[in-house]
């Protein structure tokens, strides 16, 4: 018996010999054949490895936008279905308990997807909920190995990046937002700077080398940029909240706020009433009810949208009104044709043509004799159109060029507009007239703000800016986005004469409501009255700075068409109200000092001279306080002034249904005294 145990042995022994050997044999001259093959025949795809867009961080690199990593929850039925579905149930199971999923949706995708190995079944979910399934997955499999039960199979998760707003609605129009995938940005920020903020997917993937050996190699993704912005959290979430602040007891059709470094053209803030959730950008529910929404067709859902998303202090133009006035004011002393102990007779109007082409333009007061710093303080459009006179076409529009209107800043934001202007070989005596005192002519917020900044500082015209620096994924600075000097445009000494008159504004002249004690402020108010003049609608403005005489800050806050009380008069208060409210909150946070011995000279005011701003109506009476309407001028992106299309309009802004000329040049108009009708006045103007 032992004997035929030992042969038995032996002979298997001398089996598993001979069949190492040939083993050995096939490994060594075909190994790598049958390798190739079996990879050839694996039944596998490349994996995407996702790149991480880039961050958007306010000037302190406190985090604006973000990217998180989340998971995409993958079913594999052909999977869970081996060995006749035993493991099925228990992979349901975990999946309802977990998630709380449609058992019977799980059971149908199971059954119309038997031989599928990739169903994506939800999306992003988050770091939390993916360690749930595998933490349950872990412990339900221990145990079930110990007693030979069904596992949980067929269940897998890959990753992605989801885009995050920490900040929800702060800064959405500026920052703009991303597609779900961060493939791309739409609007602000986020659309202009896409190019560095997107990065570059890796791969995991299999594949045969140059000597056509198998192997798998992982190539990693590449991260976006960041991108840290000029704009402070702080000082942004001030203008936002005294937007709303002002919200709750008017209404407008637009509101703007723009704060910037008037020293480098960096952009500390840039704010409208406009606002939406960036983490959920088409959500429309703070501005129509469910059943509007649902009567709206697609197209005019993504316009509404559209409405929402658009940066009104970039995109949209309007008649800046007397904020221009320090720039007619500018042109005359840099020309030396106008000088500060010039004075100037305003008895209320002035009268241009005759007989029947004869037209009349108001000012907001009569201010008897007043001098040059006195004509801004207290606004008289007067006196401006005797500086406008004295410069003629050419000058003046040489100047309005040199500030920057009528053409793009080439701020770094998407769907600038550049404004309109009257080519000055079109430009009537009326036309130059009301273009004096800011009407008749289109900015955006951006441009005034700018050519304000150049007159405040020296004469240093800035490009504005909203990025600060860009940095790699590992936080090294790969740009300093430096100041960029585009031009000069006036001198150190109409600069000063300008920051005195603005300040005397402030002090004793129409601005008088924007003071903060203890703080030297300039400042220049801005009434007009928008096109169709005789809907009696209005854009009221204020532009302040501080400290006067060194210049750290500048606000400019407009509001469109606003609605008041009774008690109340559609006038540039309004625009002060909210200025002065973020004046006084970034004054202290900027360390802005208190007034200091070398602030600007009070000077002596005529007593025949108003103090106070008067708004009027385009006969010259003074504006109802319920002057209000929901009228809202959309200036196009590229906009020119056209021929006159109704009664009594020196000129008419060209909407929406008017397109620009190929050529890029303004389109001729009728000089004033062949449009205006005889009877016709043009609108006061503060």
């Amino acid at each position: 018996m032992q004997g035929r145990l030992a042969l038995t042995f032996g002979v298997v022994m001398v089996a598993l010999f001979a069949l190492s050997i040939v083993l050995i044999r096939i490994n060594a001259g075909k190994g790598e054949q049958y390798s190739k093959t079996v990879l050839s025949q694996q039944d596998y795809s490349s994996t995407v490895v996702p790149f991480r867009r880039g961050m958007i961080t306010d000037r302190n690199q406190t985090v604006l936008a973000t990217s998180e990593r989340v998971y995409n929850l993958i079913l594999d039925p052909k999977v869970i279905l081996t060995n006749d579905g035993v493991n099925k149930d228990a992979t349901l199971e975990a999946l309802v308990q977990c998630y709380h999923y449609d058992r019977a949706e799980l059971e149908q995708i199971l059954a119309d997807k038997a031989e599928s190995s990739y169903v994506r079944y939800q999306r992003q979910l988050s770091e939390e909920e993916h360690e749930l399934f595998l933490n349950y997955q872990s412990e339900y499999n221990a145990e079930a190995a110990k007693t030979n039960d069904a596992k949980i199979v067929g269940v897998w998760f890959e990753s992605e990046y989801k885009r995050v707003y920490p900040m929800n609605e702060l800064a959405c129009t500026l920052l703009g937002f991303s597609a779900s995938d961060s493939s791309r940005g739409n609007w602000g920020i986020e659309e202009y700077y896409n190019d560095e903020l997107t990065g570059v997917n890796g791969r995991e993937y299999g594949y045969m080398d140059t000597d056509g050996s198998p192997d798998r190699e992982v190539k990693q993704a590449i991260d976006g940029n960041t991108i840290v912005s000029t704009v402070d959290y702080t000082i942004q979430g001030y203008a936002e909240q005294f937007i709303q602040e002002f919200l709750k007891n008017h209404t407008a059709d637009n509101v703007g706020v723009l704060v910037m470094d008037p020293n480098n053209g960096e952009i500390l803030a840039m704010a409208t009433d406009k606002s939406y959730d960036l983490n959920n950008p088409t959500d429309l529910s703070e501005y129509y009810t469910e059943d509007e929404q649902a009567a709206m067709t697609e197209q005019e859902l993504s316009e509404a949208r559209a409405q929402i998303w658009r940066n009104f202090a970039v995109q949209d133009a309007y008649e800046p009104g007397s904020t221009s006035k320090p720039v007619t004011v500018a042109a005359g002393l840099e020309e030396n044709l106008i000088h500060p102990t010039d004075t100037y007779l305003c008895e209320g109007e002035k009268t241009f043509g005759s007989g029947s082409y004869e037209t009349t333009v108001h000012c907001n007061d009569v201010h008897n004799t007043v001098n040059l710093q006195q004509a801004l303080m207290y606004s008289c459009n007067v006196a401006m159109m005797d500086i406008g006179a004295t410069l003629g076409n050419e000058t003046f529009s040489k100047y309005l060029n040199l500030f920057g209107f009528g053409k793009q800043t080439n701020i770094d934001l998407p769907g600038e507009s550049a404004g309109l202007l009257i080519d000055p070989a079109n430009m009537g005596v009326t036309d130059l007239a009301t273009n004096a005192f800011g009407q008749n002519y289109n900015v955006t917020m951006v441009q005034l703000a700018s050519a304000l900044c150049s007159i405040i500082n020296g004469g240093s015209y800035y490009q504005p800016h909203v990025v600060k620096q860009i940095l790699n994924a590992d936080g090294e600075i790969l740009k300093n986005v430096e100041p960029v000097l585009v031009r000069e445009t006036v001198s150190q000494s109409t600069s000063d004469f300008i920051k005195e008159a603005l300040f005397q504004t402030v002090e004793n002249g129409t601005g008088q409501a924007a003071k903060i004690a203890g703080y030297s402020i300039g400042g220049k108010t801005g009434t007009a009255q928008k096109h169709p003049r005789s809907e009696g609608k209005y854009l009221v403005s204020f532009v302040g700075f501080a400290p006067a005489e060194a210049p750290q800050v500048l606000v400019y806050v407009i509001v469109d068409n606003p609605t008041v009380s009774e008690d109340e008069s559609v006038s540039a208060g309004l625009a002060i109200k909210i200025e002065k409210m973020v004046m006084e909150s970034i004054i202290p946070y900027m360390n802005i000092p208190y007034s200091s011995d070398t602030e600007p000279e009070t000077t002596t005011i005529a007593e025949e001279t108003s103090a106070t701003e008067a708004s009027t109506d385009s006969e010259g009476n003074m504006i109802p306080a319920s002057a209000s309407a929901s009228f809202n001028e959309v200036v196009p992106s590229e906009g020119y002034l056209n021929d006159p299309t109704e009664s009594g309009e020196n000129r008419t802004v060209s909407g929406s249904e008017n397109s620009p000329p190929e050529d890029g040049t303004l389109a001729e108009s009728s000089s004033a005294e062949e449009t205006m009708n005889p009877e016709d006045t043009l609108p006061a103007e503060e």
